[in-house]
C-alpha cells in the first residue's frame, strides 16, 4: 500500500489549539477535525506525535488488528504530572501483554451471567431505597438532582457487590475525593499545568502539579484501611474482594495489588454506569413521547408476563434508547494509545511513541455514519441502520481492551432506568440541553437535575 503524509497543524496554529483544548476539548477536537480531517497529527516537540483519528478503519487498525502495538497503559503514563498512574497502579486498566492477559483471565469470572444476576438483590434493595428517598423528597421539592444521586447509588452498588456487605462506607466522602482526583487529572488540567510551566518558566520557577495528591492522599488512606481488613479477616469480602482475597492467599497477588485493582473498580466500576444512566433519564425527560413509548412499551411486557424480572426482559425500545445515549454521550469521551513500534496504518505512517487518540464523541457524530448527528435518534439502531458500524460506535472501546464490564452495565442500566420510569415521570427543567464538561468521564457542566412526579 502507498505510504499517505499526515496532515500536521502549523506550529503557529498549536497555541490557538492548546487554548481551545484547555476550555473544551470536545469542541476543539471536533473543530480540528473540521478543518484537517480524519486523521491529522500535532507535534509538540521533535519526536514527540500526538495523532488524532476520527474514522472507523483507524479504530479497528489500533484497537482490533493490530492491538498488541498500542499500549494504553504507556499512554496514560506519558501525561505522568497529573498522576493518574499513581491512582490506578498496575490494575487492569493500566496493564499491558502477558500481565493484562493474566488479569483479565483472572477478573472475567466476575461478569459473568451467574455473577451479574447474583448482583440483583443489592441492586434491588439500594433502588427502592433510592425511589422511596425520591417519593418523600418530592412532596416540597421535585427537582433532583439525578447526576450526583445516581453516582452515589452506582457506588454503593459497587462497594457493595465487589467490597463488602457487612462495612459502612462515607459514600459522600469516597466520592468527593474520587471526583476531585478525576478531574484534576483531566485534559483541562493537563493543559493548565502547561500553560503555567510555560509562563514560570522565564522567571526560572519550575512549576509542580500538586493538585491530585490530597484526593490521591484520602483514596489511599481508604484503601489500605479495606485491604488490611481483607487480609486480616476483619469482614467478609464479596465479588472482587473475595476473588483477589483467594488470590492473596495462593501467594499470586500481593497487598499492593489487591489495593491497584480496587482502585480499577472505583475509578471505572460506577462512574461511567452511573453517567450512562443519567444521560439516559435526561434524553427520556427531554423527550416526553418517546418516554411514554417505553413506559408503555414496559407496562404491556409486564401484562403479558408479570412473573418475568425487569432484567430478563426483551425491551428493544429501551435498548435502542440506552444505546443512542451512549453514542450521544459516551461516558469515556476519548481514548488513548502510544504506539510501541513504527507501524503503516492505513497507508499511513505512524512513528513508534505516537500517541493516538480516539475521540469517541467526534466519531459518534461522524455525518458519514450518523446523519442525525447532535440530535437524538433511536433509529439509529435499528437493525438495518446499525448494519457495518461497530468500529463507528464505541461507548465501551473495542477489540480485546474492549470494556471487561459492558454486560453487567447494560443489565444495571435496564433495571435502575426500568425501574425509576416505573415509579415517576421525569421533566426538563428547560428546552435547552445541558453543557457537557469533559474530565475523564463526560458530565453536565452544571449536575444534571430533572423535575420528577409520581
Amino acid at each position: 500500500m502507498k505510504k499517505k503524509t499526515i496532515p500536521l497543524i502549523p506550529p503557529h496554529k498549536i497555541p490557538v489549539y492548546a487554548i481551545g483544548l484547555l476550555r473544551n476539548p470536545l469542541k476543539a477536537i471536533s473543530k480540528m477535525i473540521g478543518l484537517y480531517g480524519d486523521i491529522f497529527a500535532m507535534q509538540l516537540a521533535k519526536n514527540s506525535n500526538i495523532i488524532f483519528v476520527n474514522h472507523p478503519d483507524f479504530v479497528k487498525h489500533i484497537l482490533k488488528d493490530n492491538q498488541d502495538n498500542y499500549s494504553r497503559g504507556k499512554a496514560v503514563k506519558q501525561s505522568a504530572i497529573t498522576g493518574l498512574h499513581e491512582l490506578l497502579g498496575n490494575g487492569i486498566f493500566m496493564s499491558d501483554g502477558e500481565d493484562w492477559e493474566a488479569q483479565h483471565k483472572l477478573l472475567k469470572g466476575l461478569f459473568s451471567v451467574t455473577a451479574i444476576e447474583a448482583t440483583l438483590p443489592t441492586i434491588e434493595n439500594e433502588l427502592i431505597g433510592l425511589i422511596k428517598k425520591w417519593e418523600n423528597e418530592i412532596k416540597t421539592n421535585p427537582i433532583v438532582n439525578i447526576e450526583h444521586e445516581l453516582n452515589l447509588l452506582m457506588l454503593c452498588i459497587m462497594l457493595r457487590t465487589q467490597v463488602s456487605a457487612e462495612l459502612s462506607f462515607d459514600y459522600d466522602a469516597m466520592y468527593d475525593a474520587l471526583s476531585g482526583r478525576m478531574e484534576s487529572s483531566s485534559v483541562k488540567a493537563l493543559f493548565m499545568f502547561q500553560l503555567k510551566a510555560f509562563l514560570l518558566k522565564p522567571l526560572g520557577i519550575k512549576y509542580q502539579y500538586t493538585k491530585h495528591k490530597k484526593y490521591l492522599e484520602t483514596l489511599n488512606a481508604i484503601a489500605d484501611t479495606l485491604v488490611e481488613g481483607l487480609v486480616e479477616g476483619k469482614y467478609k469480602p464479596t465479588g472482587l474482594f473475595q476473588l483477589l482475597l483467594a488470590d492473596y492467599q495462593l501467594q499470586n497477588t500481593t497487598k499492593e495489588g489487591i489495593r491497584d485493582q480496587f482502585m480499577n473498580f472505583l475509578f471505572a466500576g460506577f462512574d461511567t454506569t452511573a453517567t450512562a444512566i443519567t444521560w439516559t433519564l435526561y434524553s427520556l425527560a427531554a423527550n416526553p413521547a418517546l418516554q411514554q413509548q417505553v413506559k408503555d412499551d414496559l407496562a404491556n411486557s409486564i401484562k403479558k408476563d408479570a412473573t418475568l424480572h425487569l432484567a430478563n426482559r426483551q425491551l428493544p425500545l429501551l435498548q435502542m434508547v440506552m444505546k443512542e445515549a451512549l453514542r450521544l454521550y459516551p461516558p469515556v469521551w476519548s481514548y488513548a494509545r502510544e504506539a510501541a513500534t513504527d507501524d503503516v496504518m492505513c497507508g499511513y505512517p505512524v512513528p513508534a511513541k505516537s500517541i493516538m487518540v480516539i475521540s469517541s464523541y467526534a466519531l459518534h457524530r461522524h455525518r458519514q455514519f450518523w446523519p442525525s448527528g447532535d440530535v437524538f435518534t433511536i433509529e439509529n439502531f435499528e437493525k438495518e441502520n446499525f448494519k457495518g458500524k461497530n468500529f463507528a460506535y464505541i461507548p465501551f472501546g473495542q477489540g480485546k481492551r474492549m470494556c471487561i464490564g459492558r454486560a453487567l452495565a447494560d443489565y444495571q442500566m435496564q433495571v435502575i432506568i426500568g425501574g425509576i420510569l416505573q415509579a415517576f415521570t421525569l421533566e426538563t427543567l428547560s428546552a435547552k440541553y445541558p453543557g457537557i464538561t469533559a474530565n475523564i468521564i463526560i458530565k453536565g457542566e452544571k449536575p444534571i437535575s430533572v423535575r420528577i412526579s409520581k
